[in-house]
């Protein structure tokens, strides 16, 4: 009995062991099957760090589109608004970096905004790594039609010899729009009163009421009003074909009126190399997308990629830009 009984407990503890072996085996196994699936195996999320309608947001799903044909899985938009960017842009940095969480964003998100934060949660030339810049769309500086002035020179005199007679308004602070009007008006020595609007509509009530004498808005949001006539756009950030008559900023000696508003796709800094870049190659390869394109023309962008270098580049020399016109506002210390 008792030979019996050894038997049977060595053959029990025999069994165990298999038994937690094989399940060992098992989740090894898949452990690296999980290691070495390919990217992407389930739905890509992009973070747009603003509401859904703007035009940040528009372009982001219109390029989606694209670039889930690319990758072959689903693109997924997640609106994450809140601190001017700010909220979703650390969603985006906080999630795992494997390349399943991308952030679509601007300038004024990824630059001004942490600029303007005390102790911002992250440096996005350092912890963001760029994707692509995908497109952007000019920022315009206009008059209603009954306005005498005819060019940006005309207004510019006047200006120079009437301070602080004329109104300007620009909606969002610290964006773009922002930039553009804070450009023409420190970069020409004038002085005009600025009234901030929360969204561009109010401000083409005020613009068409009388209540301001010029703004500068995303051109988007300009053309319907220039189509029929209600307001006479005269300076661009960047000279379109189609406004031949209307100069860029650059084009009249004013570099800093040239920041465009601008989308482009990020995944963190920590993200593998290969998935980082398959992403780059799906991102360009979906750029060229003609049907693409032309959805993002008639939503009031243009085409307009740069590569992973050429995007780092930019957002360093518009980091200055930036900074220069925060401070000369007095929004932004010394930091």
């Amino acid at each position: 009995m008792k030979i019996k009984g050894q038997r049977d407990v060595h053959g029990f503890i025999f069994l165990c062991g298999m038994l937690v072996l094989g399940l060992f085996s098992i989740g090894t196994v898949s452990h690296v099957q999980g290691q070495d699936a390919p990217f992407p195996s389930k739905p890509v999320e992009i973070i747009v760090p603003f509401g859904p309608g703007g035009i940040i947001d528009l372009g982001s799903r219109i390029f989606s589109e694209s670039l889930s044909k690319e990758l072959k899985v689903p693109v997924v938009i997640r609106n994450q608004a809140g601190g001017s960017g700010l909220t979703g842009s650390t969603m985006f940095f906080t999630a795992k970096p494997d390349g399943y969480t991308l952030l679509a964003a601007s300038g004024a998100a990824v630059i001004s905004t942490v600029q303007l934060t005390k102790t911002p949660p992250f440096d996005p030339r350092k912890d963001f790594l760029p994707l692509g810049y995908i497109a952007d769309s000019p920022v315009a500086m206009s008059v209603p039609k009954s306005s005498p002035f005819k060019s940006f020179d005309d207004f510019l005199q006047f200006a120079k010899k009437n301070p602080r007679k004329l109104n300007g308004g620009t909606a969002g602070l610290g964006g773009e729009n922002h930039m553009m009007f804070l450009a023409i008006v420190n970069d020409n020595k004038i002085e005009t009163r600025m009234i901030p609007y929360g969204a561009s509509g109010d401000m083409f009530v005020a613009l068409l009421g009388g209540h301001v004498d010029w703004i500068t808005s995303s051109l988007p949001s300009t053309m319907p009003y220039a189509r029929s006539g209600d307001v006479r756009i005269l300076l661009l950030t960047r000279r379109l074909p189609a406004l031949p008559d209307v100069p860029s900023g650059p084009d009249i000696g004013l570099p800093n009126a040239s920041v465009n508003m601008w989308m482009g796709l990020f995944a963190h800094s920590q993200t593998p190399k290969a998935v980082h870049d398959r992403l780059v190659s799906a991102v360009k390869t979906a750029s060229q997308d003609a049907e693409m394109a032309k959805k993002l023309v008639n939503a009031g962008f243009s085409v307009m990629y740069r590569n992973p270098q050429e995007f780092s580049n930019l957002i360093n020399e518009q980091w200055s830009i930036f900074a220069r016109g925060l401070k000369q506002s007095g929004m932004m210390g010394d930091k």
